[in-house]
């Protein structure tokens, strides 16, 4: 029978292996089997839901997949919400695919982990039938349309969304520079003849024909692997090949690894795309999240975003101790009790208090109802932001690959962070951002004790749009504004990186107390700077107790815009910037 589930307790192995003294006080693991038949093209949800109920009879259940592939459709469950395979509550699980191949059909989620202490997933490719995107050549543009002629491989009929587009150089696979990058920017789209679909834009578009355009039709909310409020959760050894959203996300979670974790372009596809969004995405965390030995590859947003969550701003204070604060763009991201909050006002982001929250609750609107243990400090007003200390994982990133994708390569906005030893090539925009933003997503927090050392940057922040430069820690405020004052960011180091290629600056430092720039190298910056402080090599502005030591940043081996190899900002204590030992300076 197809629908069913084969325990085999690991005592049946033929020899068993030492175990120690820990080990032998825990029970020994079974596995389930998924009874489904690989590669017979028939949905397999059920059979992977009747293995996961087996796996809740067990103290430390193994689901194993034998190796081919699995297919799972779009709504066979509809009860589980728009995500294919749902694990809820089970704790001590590993799900070993053995090689298996899982590919999902239509707009769904893939896997889903709710609430699952010590969770290990391994050996697994992902994959969607279809992509969630669609690639061809234009071979028309004029005004507000442009006609693409589809590959076959991506089927279409008129009448899909299309939620974003960019073109590509065919030559290199690579967005182009300074090309187009449109989100929500189509009004609809037509058939004109098979697998010709022409796109009516909401703006003029400036598209060349022979270009190759990358159509997302969805982009995000529909991720491959979730996990959500889990704790120890361990990824090894998994590719992602596309889905219409995130390669995986951790929420709220505690102690997150990825090791050896792929997000790629499928090879010998016409794909140029993997994820539509970011490979990666940690909110609101707490513990470490550790990355070791991961590639990614291709994707539509950023390699790794790892932040704190979201600043709420205060709506209104509501008595002594109790305010109403809501995201920017209404997302819900409520703390919990206990949760230490700072408080900050947005025209510096300098914390000046911190509540501690006594209870949250969540109204129309997704405003929040926040009460704290004490009485408000002094200066609390409307318009202040919140950002939860409390959620600030540790990370460790350790000797991964970044390669031709759209936006950054990794978001930092936590504490406590070592990147070690990775590699970024052709990003269209920085390779790695230490920072927090009150622009748009309001994402928190300001950092400290980050360290970003010996990694190599080849040919980024070159466009689509491009970034304020390779390398940078900053802040944004309103108007994409660096802030007025050194603090937002604290003990940070910059060591031993070299940068090769950027169209503004190598490196740049923004509203930061305590920096140390130690042996950087920077070549071809400057190459075509979008603001004025982009002509250098290294800009540094609002910042004190800085030391600039050791750096190579030789002028003749920069691009046509470069002015300067260090330019000092304003807002700046020179006092305590310590400048020595440099080369081409």
């Amino acid at each position: 029978m197809r629908l069913c589930a084969l325990l085999i307790p690991a005592a049946m192995a033929a020899v068993t292996p030492a175990r120690s003294m820990a080990d032998q006080q825990m029970p020994a693991p079974v596995e389930i089997r998924v009874r489904a038949a690989a590669g017979d093209g028939r949905d397999d949800s059920l059979a992977v839901r009747q293995a996961l109920g087996e796996c809740r009879k067990h103290a430390r259940p193994v689901l194993v997949f034998e190796p081919g592939r699995y297919d799972f459709h779009a709504g066979a469950i509809p009860e589980q919400g728009g995500t294919a395979i749902v694990v809820s509550g089970i704790h001590d699980l590993t799900i070993d695919g053995r090689g298996a191949e899982l590919v999902f059909h239509g707009i769904t989620g893939g896997l889903l982990f709710q609430d699952c202490r010590n969770v290990s997933v391994r050996n697994l490719t992902i994959d969607w039938q279809r992509p969630p995107f669609s690639t061809g050549v234009i071979v028309a543009a004029a005004g507000r349309s442009f006609d693409v002629r589809v590959f076959e491989e991506f089927p279409v009929q008129g009448g899909e969304p299309v939620q974003a587009f960019m073109d590509y150089d065919p030559a290199t696979g690579l967005p182009v520079r300074g090309g187009m990058d449109v989100y929500y920017g189509v009004s609809c789209t037509e058939l004109l003849e098979p697998q010709l679909l022409r796109v009516h834009t909401v703006n003029p578009v400036r598209l060349s024909p022979g270009s190759v355009a990358v159509l997302r039709h969805q982009v995000y909310s529909h991720n491959a692997l979730v996990f959500s409020r889990c704790e120890n959760v361990m990824a090894r050894d998994i590719t992602i090949y596309t889905c219409p959203g995130m390669g995986l996300v951790g929420n709220r979670c505690r102690d997150i690894t990825l090791e050896r974790f792929r997000v790629k372009i499928r090879p010998g596809t016409r794909r140029y795309l993997s994820t539509t969004a970011d490979a990666t995405h940690f909110s609101g965390c707490r513990g470490t999240i550790t990355l070791r030995d991961c590639e990614f590859e291709g994707m539509g947003d950023d390699a790794v975003n790892i932040k704190t969550g979201l600043y709420l701003i205060v709506r209104e204070l509501l008595g002594t101790d109790t305010v109403l604060a809501q995201h920017n763009l209404k997302i819900p991201d409520a703390p919990d009790p206990g949760d230490v909050l700072e408080v900050c006002h947005t025209d510096d982001l300098l914390p000046f208090a911190t509540v501690t929250v006594k209870s949250a609750r969540t109204l129309e609107d997704n405003v929040h109802r926040l009460a704290f243990d004490r009485p408000l400090p002094e200066g609390v007003r409307p318009g202040d932001v919140l950002g939860n200390a409390s959620r600030a994982p540790r990370v460790r990133i350790y000797n991964c690959r970044v390669s031709r994708n759209r936006a950054r390569g990794f978001l930092l906005q936590t504490r406590d962070v070592i990147v070690e030893g990775c590699h970024f090539r052709d990003i269209t925009s920085g390779g790695i951002w230490v920072m927090t933003e009150v622009v748009h997503f309001f994402e928190s927090i300001g950092t400290s004790n980050v360290a970003v050392r010996f990694n190599t940057f080849e040919n980024c922040n070159y466009g689509g749009p491009p970034g304020d430069a390779v390398l940078c820690v900053f802040a944004y405020l309103a108007g994409f504004r660096y802030p007025p004052k050194p603090g937002v960011h604290r003990g940070i180091t910059l060591q031993g990186n070299r940068i090769r290629g950027s169209d503004s600056c190598g490196i740049l430092v923004a509203g930061t107390d305590g920096i140390r720039m130690l042996g950087n190298t920077v070549e071809d910056a400057c190459r075509r700077p979008h603001r004025p402080e982009g002509s250098a090599a290294i800009y540094v502005t609002s910042t004190r107790n800085a030391i600039i030591r050791g750096n190579t940043v030789i002028p003749q081996r920069q691009g046509e815009g470069f002015a300067d190899a260090l330019r000092l900002g304003p807002g700046n204590d020179e006092g305590t910037i310590d400048i020595r030992g440099n080369r081409g300076f």
